[in-house]
C-alpha cells in the first residue's frame, strides 16, 4: 500500500481528526514499517475514517432503497443490520490489517530464513562485504519478504550512504521477524568484534535449519490432529446421518422434505465443510519452503509453450464430452432416448470425471518425475562439490559428476555435458537447466550456484550449500508424507467402509421396504411410499461428491497440493459410479 491522490486526499479531509485521535509518533510509523505499508500512521487512519464513511453512506442508501420497495418488519431489521455491520466491517479491516500483515510477514520471512542465511553464508564464502551481500540478496526474488527487507538495507547503503552497521541496526529496528532480529543482531555483533562472519554464518545456517525441521515436525502434529478432526466431522458423521434419514424417510411422518436434505447436504453442506477444512489446514500449517509463486505468462503464446501437454489434455476431454453431448441430443432428437433429471445428473458427474481425470493423473506423472529429479538433484551437486575439492575445475567436475547414474535426471544432465562441449557458460547452462525444470526449489539453487560463481571463492561450498539446502527440503516433504499417509489411508477406508454400509443396508432394508410397498400399496401409518430414483440418486449424489472431496482433502493433507489429490478424486468417483450402476 503506498499514498495515493485519494489517501492524500482523505488526510486533508480528516486532518483535525486524525491529528486529534491518530497523532502520529515514532512507534505509529514503525508499525506501518514493519507491515511494510508505504503511508504515514496519520494518512493510514484518516484513509480508515474515509472508507468506512463510504461504507455507512453507502449501506444506509441500500437499506433505505430496500425497505422502500418491500416494506415489512422484518426488512427494517435487515436494513438496520446493514447500517451497523457494514461499515463495522470495513472499519475493523483497516484497523486489523497492520497487525495482520506484520504476522503474514513475520513467518514468510521465518520461512524463508533458514535458506536466505545459507544464501548469505556462500556469498560470505566469496570474500565479499556484509553491503554486497545485502545488494546480490535484495535482487535475488526467490526469498520473499527477505527481499524486501534486503532492499531496504542496500538502499540505506548505496543511497542514503549509510554505513554497513547502521543500516543492519535500521532493519533489525523494523523486521517483524524475531528470528530475522536476532540474526541480524548476531551479524552486527560478529562484524564490530571483528569474529570471523563466514564462521557465525555456517553455524547460524545449522541452527536455523534444525530449527525449521523441529517446528516442521510440531506443525505435522497438529495437522494430524485437524486430520482426526476432519475424519470424524467431514467423513463419519454425515455418513450415518444420510443413513438415518434415509431409513427415517421410510418410517417416519412426511417424506416431502427429507430427501431433499441429503441433496442439501451433498451439494452445499459437504463443498462448504470440505472448503472450511481446506483453509484450515492452508492457514494453520507452515507452507513448504520448495514451493513458489507461479509465474504468469505475459503471452497467450507462452502461456502455451509452458503448458502445451496440459493443454491439449483439457481439450481432448472437452472436445470428448462435447461429442457424448452431440450424440445424447441426436438420440433424444429422434426418439431414442429421454433425458430426465437423474440422467442429467448422471451426465454431469460422468462430465466432471472426464474432466479432472486425464489432466489429474498428467500432473502426477509430471510431479512424480520432478520429484524424482528434486531427490537426485542433491547428490549431483555434492558429487560436483567433491570433485572440486579434489582440484578440478567446474568443466571438468560437471562432466565427471554427469557420468553417474541419476534416474530421471540423467537426460538433463546430459544435455548440460552436451552444453559444455559447446563452450557455453557454465552460468547459462544451470539457468538453461532450471528454466526446463520449472521448480521453485531447483531455481533457488541455481540462482546461489551461480551468484556463488560470479564472485569466486571457495567454489566447492557453494555446490555443497546448495545441496544441504535442497535435502533439508526433500526431507520435510518425506516426513510429511510417511505422517498424512495414514490420515490419507483413513479416509478412503471410511468412504469404502460408507459404502460397503449402503449395500448392505440396501440389499437388506430398502429393498424388504420397496418390496413390501409394492405388494401392500400405500400402508398409511405402517411405512411411506417413497419414490425410488428419488432415494437413489439422492444416496449416489452424496457419496460421490463425499468421494470426491475425500480424494481432493486426502490428497491436500498427503503433500499440500490440491492437484495430487484430483487422481484419489477420480478413482472414488469412478467407483461410485460403477458401485450404484452395478450394485444398487
Amino acid at each position: 500500500m503506498k499514498s495515493t491522490k485519494y489517501s492524500q486526499f482523505s488526510l486533508h479531509i480528516f486532518k483535525k481528526i486524525a491529528n486529534r485521535f491518530f497523532r502520529e509518533d515514532g512507534e505509529k510509523n514503525l508499525l506501518m514499517e514493519k507491515a511494510n505499508i508505504g503511508i504515514h500512521y496519520e494518512e493510514y487512519k484518516a484513509l480508515t475514517c474515509m472508507n468506512t464513511l463510504i461504507a455507512a453512506i453507502s449501506s444506509i442508501t441500500v437499506a433505505l432503497l430496500l425497505y422502500l420497495l418491500f416494506p415489512s418488519n422484518s426488512m427494517l431489521l435487515l436494513s438496520l443490520i446493514l447500517v451497523v455491520c457494514i461499515p463495522s466491517i470495513v472499519g475493523l479491516i483497516y484497523w486489523y490489517y497492520p497487525s495482520y500483515r506484520i504476522k503474514s510477514r513475520a513467518a514468510d520471512i521465518d520461512r524463508f530464513l533458514p535458506y536466505s542465511i545459507n544464501f548469505i553464508s556462500t556469498m560470505s564464502e566469496t570474500g565479499v562485504s556484509p553491503g554486497e551481500i545485502f545488494r546480490t540478496l535484495a535482487k535475488t526474488d526467490i526469498y520473499g519478504e527477505i527481499q524486501v527487507e534486503a532492499k531496504k538495507i542496500a538502499k540505506e547503503i548505496d543511497i542514503m550512504g549509510i554505513d554497513n552497521i547502521t543500516a543492519l541496526k535500521h532493519g533489525l529496528e523494523r523486521s517483524p521477524s524475531k528470528k530475522f532480529k536476532a540474526f541480524l543482531q548476531g551479524m552486527i555483533g560478529t562484524i564490530q568484534t571483528g569474529s570471523d562472519l563466514s564462521s557465525f554464518l555456517t553455524s547460524s545456517v545449522d541452527r536455523y535449519l534444525r530449527d525449521d525441521l523441529l517446528s516442521r515436525k510440531k506443525n505435522l502434529e497438529f495437522l494430524g490432529l485437524i486430520a482426526e478432526l476432519f475424519v470424524m466431522a467431514v467423513i463419519a458423521f454425515p455418513l450415518f446421518l444420510v443413513i438415518i434419514i434415509a431409513v427415517m424417510g421410510f418410517i417416519g411422518k412426511t417424506t416431502s422434505t427429507q430427501f431433499d436434505v441429503i441433496y442439501l447436504i451433498a451439494f452445499v453442506m459437504l463443498p462448504l465443510a470440505y472448503y472450511g477444512f481446506y483453509v484450515l489446514i492452508k492457514s494453520t500449517t507452515i507452507q513448504e519452503i520448495g514451493k513458489g509463486k507461479k509465474e504468469v505468462a505475459s503471452t497467450f503464446k507462452e502461456l502455451y509453450e509452458n503448458n502445451r501437454s496440459s493443454i491439449h489434455i483439457i481439450f481432448f476431454s472437452i472436445g470428448s464430452l462435447i461429442f457424448l453431448y452431440l450424440i445424447l441430443v441426436l438420440l433424444q432428437t429422434f426418439g431414442y432416448l429421454t433425458l430426465s433429471f437423474y440422467h442429467i445428473l448422471e451426465v454431469l458427474f460422468l462430465s466432471f470425471l472426464v474432466i479432472i481425470g486425464p489432466i489429474g493423473f498428467h500432473s502426477y506423472i509430471n510431479d512424480q518425475k520432478r520429484k524424482e529429479i528434486q531427490n537426485k538433484f542433491p547428490d549431483f551437486l555434492e558429487s560436483v562439490g567433491n570433485s572440486l575439492d579434489s582440484g578440478m575445475s567446474v568443466f571438468d567436475a560437471i562432466r565427471t559428476s554427469s557420468k553417474g547414474k541419476y534416474g530421471k535426471l540423467t537426460p538433463e544432465l546430459e544435455k548440460m555435458k552436451a552444453e559444455l562441449s559447446w563452450n557455453i557458460p557454465v552460468k547459462t547452462i544451470f539457468t538453461n537447466f532450471a528454466r526446463r525444470m520449472k521448480n521453485p526449489l531447483l531455481k533457488r539453487a541455481i540462482i546461489t550456484i551461480n551468484r556463488g560463481i560470479e564472485m569466486g571463492g571457495n567454489t566447492s561450498k557453494i555446490f555443497l550449500a546448495a545441496a544441504k539446502e535442497i535435502r533439508q527440503v526433500n526431507d520435510v516433504r518425506e516426513q510429511r508424507t510417511a505422517n498424512m499417509s495414514m490420515y490419507t489411508m483413513v479416509i478412503i477406508m471410511c468412504f469404502v467402509v460408507f459404502l460397503f454400509i449402503m449395500y448392505v443396508i440396501n440389499s437388506t432394508l430398502f429393498s424388504y421396504f420397496f418390496n413390501f410397498q409394492a405388494t401392500q400399496g400405500d400402508l398409511g401409518s405402517v411405512i411411506n411410499i417413497v419414490d425410488y430414483n428419488r432415494l437413489h440418486y439422492a444416496l449416489y449424489s452424496f457419496v460421490f461428491i463425499q468421494g470426491v472431496g475425500s480424494g481432493l482433502l486426502g490428497g491436500f493433507l498427503l503433500d499440500g497440493n490440491l492437484s495430487s489429490g484430483v487422481r484419489y478424486s477420480f478413482i472414488l468417483g469412478i467407483i461410485s459410479i460403477i458401485v450404484f450402476k452395478l450394485l444398487f
